[in-house]
């Protein structure tokens, strides 16, 4: 490289190390430039962010900034104030740390804010604060948004409006009993009468305090007379009050009132010695004067049944009440009428009492050019149209609504033509009942509305009176139904008037006497009919004089029929009323029991017969049960005659021949015996009842048939017998006989014995008698109380004893039956009723 090519080099390397240099120092002075800028910047940032606090501190409205994960980012210390908080405790970091049902309420209220662009929102939110004070609150809530544009948080201002909403509250509650008692006032003065007026006034205050108990006193002669009522104190659907109170002005917290002229409270009545209970006991009671000219003409009272129920903003109205109706009334009723007749209070009351009073009656108000001006809850859930259409309706045309309506009828179109019909005749037409295709049926009422003698408006109301319908229906098929069986049944109805006259029969009754309904129908009954008239003058008279109207009493008379046959009925009768009460005549049932006489006739003659047949039966058997033991005992006394003389020359089988012999006689004497003891079981004798005290007939029994027998045959007895009402010789034969057989039929081989016990039941008495006997075969059970039947040879037993008591037990109207098994012992149960 020559010299000139390296002086050129150095010299470009010494201008770019000047440039470089230059560069370096460039880039120094702005990055102190831009460090002096940014101290500078984070002063004013600072002092902004400090101003900024110092207004957000100084702000009469609470402030607080909430992100979206609940944490609260910022505050001030109207917030602090706001919540209650004291001076040493934390501000919470989230709104998670509020009371839960606070938590629950704020997160809902911004759930549901819809944040709109330059919109102005506004929520209502009431609370109770740490320090348990009840706080009302107006909150603006508005997003804030970050250096992107994306909402991060929401700013809330909250203003403190509690005592402004106490104070609407109050305006509020103050405009309601302003409204209450214009509407009382307007009612209590529409009639000149005060006595029908108190209806009115009762009802209301009966209303505005919530109590179905309220009463309006007049002061008469220093007595207050109870004149108007509510609730169970008044009869059902009028105007008359039950067991009316007169009350002396000197007893009672309504004569205390009445002397004192001032309104009272009652907390708690039982703690009154002057409370006067009415129809029932209440704990609270409101009693308020009505003072004309410094006397006192009326009390209102009202009671209820919980304790420290009335309130002295109530005490406040009724007492406004009272005043403003004496000085109304002092002041002039026609004045009053002056007031009431503006055309908008007429309009308004009108509407109010026929569409508000709309949750038993559906009703629509349709205006004189055919749009529906309003109409009731109850119509749109009487048509099943959704209750938040009631607005789209209200403007609608008459014709449109019924267009969509007519297809819920049976006949659509009468539905629509019938609807003008009404508005052309301008008629008020009351209960026309329409079908619907659910099966439903309607009542509808129209009723056009006058103003000064031209038409305002209609009035459609309609109501559910299906199970009305049905009900009627069901009367309808009813009477159609009992009207054929009384004409097909073999009783004779018969309806005459209080003259005697008769109004109408039935066809069994033509059947039975021969008459026509042409031939009887006006004709007097007795005239007529009686064969015997003076009995039944005296049966009507002694009947239709008495109180009582029912005639159900039964009596035979003697009818004479159209063909002269003297027929006997039995007859009762009842007294019938028309709809007012009044007594008009009487139906009577007739039975012609002539048949019937002459059969009981013959049977008391049959009976007779049987009677003398028995006693005869009875009688015979006596005898020849006398008549037949006489040989026997001869025969038995000759054998045991020969048997004595010649014991020594007889040999052994004659001597068993007699042993027979005299077996067969005991045996004999033994079916004799019970022979008669047959005869006589329905004897006169057997059916006198009296109380036995069974612990002594049982213990007496015992003593004199099977003492001796107590070594070899236990009986055991219950502590105490009951007294029951039998026949003392039948009850004794009845356990003689089945304790005999326990002992007969014993087993000898264990210790023996029977067990008698009872049980009280609710209309008898349960006994058994259980024996741990040789007991009987399941194959002989059927035989058990059979006559003359014996399961063995045994000579003491005839085969009568057990059917002979079944008998006497039956007879008294009891049971008996048995339960045994071989070789294990029998149980025998009966019973005697109580």
């Amino acid at each position: 490289m020559s010299q000139g090519e390296i002086e050129i080099l150095k010299r470009a390397l010494k201008r770019e190390r000047k440039a470089k240099e230059d560069a370096e120092s460039f880039v120094e002075q702005r990055i102190f430039d831009l460090y002096t800028e940014n101290l500078s910047l984070n002063k004013k940032f600072k002092s902004q962010s400090e101003f900024q606090q110092i207004l957000i501190d100084n702000l009469v409205d609470a402030l607080l900034v909430v992100d979206f994960k609940g944490n609260i980012i910022q505050s001030n210390k109207e917030a602090r104030k706001l919540i209650g908080l004291k001076s040493d405790e934390v501000f919470p970091k989230s709104i998670r740390e509020f009371k839960s049902n606070h938590y629950k309420e704020i997160t809902s209220l911004f759930k549901n804010v819809n944040f709109k662009k330059n919109s102005e929102i506004s929520l209502k939110w009431s609370f109770t604060d740490r320090k348990n004070e009840k706080k009302t609150v107006m909150i603006k809530p508005r997003l804030l948004h970050n250096f992107t544009g994306e909402a991060h948080a929401i700013q809330a201002i909250v203003r403190d409006i509690t005592t402004q909403h106490e104070l609407d509250l109050q305006l509020q509650k103050r405009y309601e009993n302003q409204k209450f008692e214009t509407l009382i006032l307007k009612e209590f003065l529409a009639e000149n009468d005060l006595v029908e007026n108190s209806w009115s006034l009762v009802n209301h205050i009966a209303r505005y305090l919530k109590t179905d108990d309220c009463v309006f006193y007049t002061l008469i002669d220093d007595k207050l007379i109870q004149i108007a009522a509510t609730g169970n104190k008044v009869k059902y659907n009028t105007k008359q009050i039950l067991n009316k109170l007169i009350i002396p002005v000197d007893q009672g917290i309504v004569g205390y009132v009445a002397r004192s002229k001032k309104g009272l409270i009652t907390k708690n009545t039982r703690q009154s010695k002057v409370y006067i209970k009415d129809d029932a006991t209440r704990l609270s009671e409101i009693t308020v004067p009505v003072i004309l000219d410094n006397k006192v003409i009326g009390v209102i009272d009202s009671e209820h049944p919980e304790e420290n129920y009335y309130k002295q903003e109530q005490l406040d109205f009724l007492t406004n009440i009272s005043n403003s109706i004496a000085l109304r009334v002092k002041a002039s009723i026609i004045e009053l009428e002056k007031n009431i007749q503006k055309q908008e209070l007429i309009i308004t009351k009108n509407r109010l009492e026929l569409i508000f009073n709309s949750d038993h009656n559906a009703e629509v108000v349709e205006s004189s050019d055919g749009s529906i001006l309003d109409l009731g809850n109850a119509f749109l859930k009487l048509f099943r149209i959704p209750l938040d259409q009631k607005k789209a309706i209200i403007g609608m045309s008459c014709t449109t609504a019924i267009e969509n309506l007519k297809s819920l009828f049976v006949n659509e179109e009468q539905f629509v033509t019938r609807k003008e019909e009404l508005k052309k005749n301008q008629q008020p037409i009351v209960q026309e009942v329409l079908e619907l295709k659910d099966g439903r049926f309607l009542s509808r009422d129209f009723i056009p509305v006058l103003l000064n003698g031209k038409l305002d408006y209609y009035v459609w109301r309609y109501r559910d009176v299906t199970l009305s319908v049905n009900y009627k229906k069901s009367i309808e098929f009813e009477k159609s139904k009992y009207k054929r069986i009384i004409d097909n049944m073999n009783l004779g109805l018969l309806e005459v008037d209080n003259d005697d006259n008769i109004l109408s029969v039935n066809k069994p009754f033509i059947a039975m006497t021969g008459y026509s309904n042409t031939d009887i129908i006006g004709r007097k009954a007795k005239d007529l009919l009686l064969a015997e008239e003076s009995k039944l003058n005296n049966i009507f008279k002694n009947y239709r004089e008495t109180s009582n109207d029912d005639y159900s009493v039964l009596f035979e008379l003697e009818i004479k029929t159209k063909d002269g046959t003297i027929r006997k009925w039995l007859t009762s009768g009842s007294e019938i009323k028309d709809i007012n009460g009044i007594s008009y005549g009487s139906v009577w049932v007739n039975l012609d029991i002539t048949e019937l006489k002459n059969l009981i006739e013959k049977n008391e003659k049959l009976i007779e017969n049987l009677t003398d047949s028995n006693e005869e039966l009875s009688h015979y058997a006596h005898l020849v049960s006398h008549d037949l033991k006489t040989p026997l005992r001869t025969i038995s006394t000759f054998v045991n005659w020969i048997y004595e003389d010649n014991v020594d020359s007889l040999n052994e089988e004659s001597i068993n021949h007699i042993k027979t012999i005299e077996d067969t006689i005991v045996d004999m004497d033994k079916l004799i015996s019970s022979t008669l003891q047959f005869a006589e079981i329905r004897s006169a004798v057997g059916n006198i009842n009296s109380q036995i005290n069974l612990s002594e007939t049982i213990n007496s029994l015992i003593n004199n048939n099977f003492l001796h027998f107590k070594n070899e045959f236990e009986i055991k007895l219950p502590k105490t017998f009951p007294v029951i009402k039998y026949n003392e010789v039948q009850i004794k034969q009845i356990f003689q006989n089945l304790i005999d057989n326990s002992f007969k039929y014993r087993d000898k081989k264990k210790s023996s014995y029977v067990e008698i016990s009872f049980e009280d039941k609710s209309d008898y008495i349960l006994f058994k008698i259980k024996d741990n006997g040789i007991g009987i075969d399941e194959s002989h059970h059927d035989m058990v109380f059979t006559i003359f039947k014996k399961m063995n040879r045994r000579t003491d037993s005839s085969g009568v004893g057990l059917w002979i008591i079944k008998k006497i037990i039956e007879n008294a109207g009891g049971k008996i039956w048995f339960e045994s098994t071989l070789g294990i012992g029998t149980t025998f149960y009966f019973t005697v009723k109580k």
